[in-house]
């Protein structure tokens, strides 16, 4: 389960998928999207930590993968979940076994976001750090949101570009200074 942008960002990017689609952190919370509803057609696996709403299967995917099959996945969503373990590497490789030659991932977490716990809450994720974790990954998809609807800017790799001038400044009591709006880095790319 994602937010609106997470599902806008969805909807834009990956039009048709053929096969089976697995989710990541897919429990309902009351105040998520619902990504399985775009996908009628498809086999459709929700995994969370935890049972409730939306969830088909309880697994952490840092400790294993069983019982989904290797190499299954058309698509694999995972939105808002890599930065509450920590090991995303592990999580990393795991999801990477998980989806078939050609497949596409789509992932977002946070850049500039408050702490949010849940079991607890450990990094930030720059488009950079994603492209580490999945390395052999073709991207085809990078772009920020924030927390206004349907506000998406592409991240660029120019330092000098749009990306370098996200910090702006505000005015505060002791003068001027330079913040962040919240940020989400969504991206989607195909297994190698």
């Amino acid at each position: 389960m994602g937010d609106i942008n997470q599902k806008l960002y969805l909807q834009n990017f990956v039009k048709n998928v053929n096969g089976p689609i697995l989710e990541i952190g897919s429990k309902d919370y009351g105040n998520t999207q619902n990504f399985r509803d775009m996908f009628p057609n498809n086999e459709y696996t929700g995994i969370d930590l935890s049972d409730g709403k939306g969830v088909d299967l309880v697994l952490d995917l840092t400790k294993t993968t069983e019982p989904l099959n290797k190499n299954h996945f058309s698509l694999i969503i995972c939105c808002s979940v890599l930065e509450h373990t920590p090991v995303p590497w592990v999580m990393a490789q795991n999801i990477t076994s998980l989806l078939r030659k050609g497949g596409a991932l789509y992932i977002s977490v946070p850049w500039v976001w408050r702490y949010h716990p849940y079991p607890d809450d450990y990094f930030r994720f720059s488009a950079n750090g994603i492209k580490s974790l999945f390395p052999d990954y073709q991207w085809i998809a990078s772009h920020w949101s924030t927390y206004i609807t349907g506000e998406f800017a592409p991240i660029h790799s120019n330092k000098n570009d749009f990306d370098s001038q996200l910090s702006l400044m505000a005015d505060t009591p002791k003068g001027k200074r330079k913040y962040l709006p919240y940020l989400m880095v969504n991206m989607i790319g195909t297994a190698p």
